[in-house]
């Protein structure tokens, strides 16, 4: 009981000490060593007292020093990135040459809160500005140093808007709004300029939301090239109660998506214009895509896209189904692709038997003009369109913030010469 009185008795001094804090240590100091001369305390309990202070004080100075040294605008940003070394080693049949390469992907950005729903970011990386679905530079150029270029700059709004679960509305350089479980239509490297638009509304387990978006493909000419998109979809927890592991972590998460491409296939596509590059140039050229002189043989790209995911939990391992599936209602063959797997495990904790690793599988498969091959997948196949395959992958926690992947690709062409492509990456990934 002596203890405890002493303790309240010290705590009461510590506390009121804070705004001093050299002189509240010295205050616990001479009030412990007297209980200790008094045989209230002994010298272990005052010895574990200083130290329960110490921590005490130490936690409530901190938050306080950096409120009063660091001033609001710099308090509101937020830095991070990542880097990626990469083995990559493909072997073809048929025409085409085999590869084997190092590559390096580096990216260093931040978001910056500048008022209450308002934010604004941005993302430098390696990369060019002629390929919009990679970030990757090669160790191919005798070390002379690589390129940094701007991957994203956006203005973020996200207003409280009676009704609706949550509104964000997005301008720039921005990352890919829409939601997806793979490559398929959209390779994760490509960002989009233009603007759009995320709603959200909560009824009871399910989650209602909404994605749209429009975009600038090329300009300044007669006919603008341009994306006009827009998705509809559904999250549902129905078991969040369940005392059964799989039913309490059970989501289906399922979305369809429409892209409308406008003038893809007329304006620059089919028309040489001094000084100005076309689309399809800019973009990285047909990649798959069906065409004839230069010129697209599909008349449109009219992108329906439906979408799902399943995943839960046992034994505190998750794991996912997929499926994916594109047509192209703008052609009459040639315009399906799909995809569908499993994963299993999340690579969060190094070394963990449990939390540690993560393996996936997934089969594909895509016809030429299913989507516009500029945009898609630009491992699959090597890129583009008129491909199918397999992809296994297996990802470990390695150290904290690092990771190693292994992606093995089997695919072949659908149509044309019918060359086959067996490429195996290795990756080392950290964050910061």
């Amino acid at each position: 009981m002596a203890h405890w009185r002493a303790w309240l008795l010290v705590s009461a001094v510590s506390m009121g000490g804070f705004v001093g804090v050299a002189s509240a240590a010295s205050e616990v100091d001479i009030l412990l060593n007297k209980l200790v001369e008094k045989g209230i305390l002994t010298s272990e309990d005052a010895g574990q007292i200083r130290r329960e202070v110490a921590a005490e004080a130490k936690a409530e100075q901190n938050p306080q020093v950096a409120k009063e040294t660091l001033p609001d605008s710099s308090r509101n940003w937020k830095w991070g990135g990542d880097i990626r070394l990469r083995h990559e080693s493909r072997n073809r049949t048929g025409t085409g040459t085999d590869v084997n390469r190092e590559r390096i992907r580096f990216r260093y950005g931040f978001e910056a809160k500048v008022a209450d729903d308002l934010k604004v970011g941005a993302r430098l990386a390696t990369g060019s500005t002629a390929d919009p679905i990679s970030t990757n530079q090669t160790f191919n150029t005798a070390f002379n140093h690589k390129t940094i270029v701007l991957d994203r700059a956006f203005v973020e709004y996200s207003p409280q808007v009676p009704g609706i679960s949550k509104t964000k509305l997005t301008g720039g350089i921005i990352e890919n709004p829409f939601w997806g479980v793979g490559q398929l239509v959209w390779d994760d490297d490509l960002n989009f300029d233009g603007a759009a638009a995320h709603l959200e509304k909560e009824i009871g387990p399910a989650m209602l939301f909404t994605n749209n978006g429009l975009f600038s493909i090329q300009t300044d000419i007669t006919e603008a090239v341009a994306l006009w998109a827009t998705q509809g979809g559904v999250i549902l927890k129905p078991f969040p109660g369940s005392e059964d592991e799989l039913l309490k972590n059970f989501k289906l998460t399922g979305a369809l998506a429409y892209y409308d491409y406008q003038n893809l296939t007329r304006g620059l596509s089919k028309q040489t214009v001094t000084g100005i590059t076309n689309a399809v140039t800019s973009a990285g050229g047909f990649k798959g895509n069906s065409n004839a002189g230069g010129l697209f043989l599909a008349q449109d790209f009219n992108l329906l896209n439906p979408t799902i995911e399943v995943t839960s939990q046992y034994a505190t391992i998750p794991f996912g189904f997929f499926g994916d599936w594109v047509h192209n209602t703008a052609v009459t063959s040639a315009g399906n692709g799909f995809q569908i797997g499993l994963k299993l495990g999340k690579a969060s904790v190094p070394f963990d038997l449990k939390k540690g690793w993560e393996a996936g599988y997934y089969y594909e498969q895509l016809a030429p003009d299913a989507t516009f091959g500029a945009f898609t997948d630009s491992d699959f196949g090597n890129s583009g369109t008129n491909h199918n395959g397999h992809v296994y992958w297996v990802k470990l926690a390695t150290l904290k913030n690092s990771n190693f992947q292994f992606k093995y690709f089997n695919t072949h062409e659908n149509r044309g010469s019918k060359n086959n492509a067996d490429t195996i990456q290795m990756d080392w990934v950290t964050k910061f």
